[in-house]
């Protein structure tokens, strides 16, 4: 009885609910339209080419005008009025104008290191960092010490001993937040006792994300504790693009000194206190040091949006110089928005292919490419690059590991070698090259990372912790399964034949 009255009076269910419902009215104006069968017939037949034209036109990733074309062709009326439904953008215009309005203002905090800029050697390298400086919102960072962690309780019980020492303020961000698990107990218990010291704590969530792992009005709960908290992007039950351009980050930082970051949510898979597909395996990095204002900023730009006065972050921003952090290398932390054309995490990604000249170690949970990721991975194949790529072997989805299957002939094919990490479930989100450039975050290889999320990582050239990921990238292979043309054979026909069936709809999930 308590489990079915939390489900009558959570978000999940009030979501389905309203959902429900608007699925109801899509379909009945879609069969109260059918009655007119003929007038029906020329109007979506005009709608749909208007529309198709239309789509070919748009500045737009081709894989999504195929798609869109592709379900318009087939299903002329229920694709021409999916379309319409879903392609506005009213309310993500608003947000861009926000984000982009926020942004500017905390540029002025963020400029370029001029002996950082002179020690980058290699002008494609320099080229890269300009451009996660314009696109990325970041600078490139010296003196920033990186502690990369292999698994998530590693992480977790550092991020519990930093929120200790805070003193001024303490920011968050998460796409998942589970308030009944042992992870966000402790860590919240930590915020409380901050706030009454006078601390000054901000927690944001996302609202698709927690919809099933937290109450109603939660940030009503938080902020009669002494926390300020806000929740991206409430929900609101449409069939809309919007609905799909959620927050997918997790930063903390803690007095403009320390910052975290990686794949890891508060709850308890993420730290192998809850089993639910094996052993989970996850990464995150600790940061202390100059590049802690990358992901400072990058808090603010997500907390200022809808603000009708946006905050000056410069007393938070630049904190992080007073770190005396003396470290190698150097750091460009990066976030990527849907709200332009411009494929920030998509990019990095390319740039290991397409710039390593012995390997490229990747390990992702989802894998569903488009051509450019793929011609950059079978080209960097093709010029004697060694290409791993690391998959989970007991999937949280699997709809979406059906589909990551599809993947794997071409790949193989193209010389990349494929594993799946037998002992449980990979979450972790890595591109690392030659042992001196490295890509630790948020963004997985597919297209919901790549195109529809707010994501944020850290691209890291010659830090001592890119070591670090190399050797947990070997350490995993040990316990994972090399996929050859013969394993494909033996997997599950009907498993397969649904992978393939929605690679029609890939770019939309």
């Amino acid at each position: 009885m308590k489990k079915l009255n939390r489900l009558l009076y959570s978000n999940k269910f009030f979501a389905m609910i309203m959902l429900m419902i608007q699925i109801g009215v899509f379909v009945g104006t879609y069969i109260w339209l059918s009655d007119y069968s003929k007038v029906l017939w020329g109007f979506s037949t005009i709608l749909s080419a208007v529309l198709i034209i239309y789509e070919i036109n748009r500045e737009d990733e081709p894989t999504f005008k195929v798609t869109w074309i592709t379900l318009i062709s087939i299903v002329p009326v229920f694709g021409a009025l999916f379309y319409l439904y879903t392609r506005t953008r009213g309310v993500t215009n608003n947000i861009r104008d926000d984000y982009e309005r926020v942004r500017k203002e905390n540029e002025k905090y963020l400029p370029d290191d001029e002996e950082v800029i002179k020690s980058i050697e290699s002008r494609r390298e320099k080229g890269f960092a300009a451009y996660l400086k314009k696109f990325g919102g970041s600078p490139a960072f010296k003196n920033t010490a990186v502690q990369y962690y292999p698994v998530g309780e590693r992480m977790f019980e550092d991020m519990k001993k930093e929120l200790l020492k805070a003193e001024k303020f303490i920011f968050m961000e998460f796409f998942i937040i589970n308030y009944t698990s042992t992870m966000w107990k402790e860590v919240l218990d930590i915020l409380k006792m901050k706030a009454r010291q006078g601390v000054e704590v901000r927690v944001m969530y996302d609202g698709m994300g927690c919809i099933a792992t937290l109450p109603q009005q939660y940030n009503e709960i938080l902020e009669r504790q002494g926390i300020k908290c806000k929740i991206f992007s409430p929900i609101v039950p449409l069939i809309s693009t919007h609905q799909n351009n959620r927050d997918h980050r997790k930063i903390i930082v803690i007095d403009g000194k320390c910052a975290f970051s990686g794949g890891i949510n508060l709850a308890d898979e993420y730290i192998n206190q809850k089993m639910r597909f094996g052993h989970w395996k996850d990464t995150g990095f600790m940061m202390k040091g100059e590049a802690v204002a990358g992901f400072t900023s990058l808090f603010l730009d997500m907390w200022n949006i809808n603000d009708e006065k946006c905050e000056d972050g410069g007393k938070y921003i630049t904190l992080s110089h007073e770190c005396g952090v003396n470290a190698e290398g150097y750091v460009i932390p990066f976030g990527d928005t849907p709200l332009d054309d411009i494929y920030v995490g998509k990019r990095a990604y390319i740039h290991n292919l397409e710039n390593a000249a012995e390997y490229v170690y990747i390990m992702t949970p989802y894998l569903v490419i488009d051509d450019d990721m793929y011609e950059a991975m079978k080209y960097a194949s093709q010029r004697g690059v060694d290409v791993k790529i690391i998959m989970p072997h007991i999937p949280d989805k699997k709809f979406a590991f059906w589909l990551a299957r599809t993947y794997y002939k071409k790949l193989l094919k193209a010389g990349i070698e494929i594993y799946e990490y037998t002992p449980g479930f990979i979450h972790a989100k890595m591109s690392i090259s030659d042992g001196q450039r490295a890509i630790v975050g948020t963004i997985n290889h597919d297209y919901r990372s790549l195109y529809l999320h707010y994501e944020c990582a850290a691209y890291m050239v010659n830090v001592p912790a890119v070591m670090d990921v190399e050797s947990d990238f070997l350490d995993t292979l040990s316990l994972s399964q090399r996929i050859t043309q013969e394993d494909l054979k033996k997997f599950n026909f009907f498993s397969m034949l649904i992978g393939h069936i929605m690679r029609l709809v890939a770019p939309l999930m």
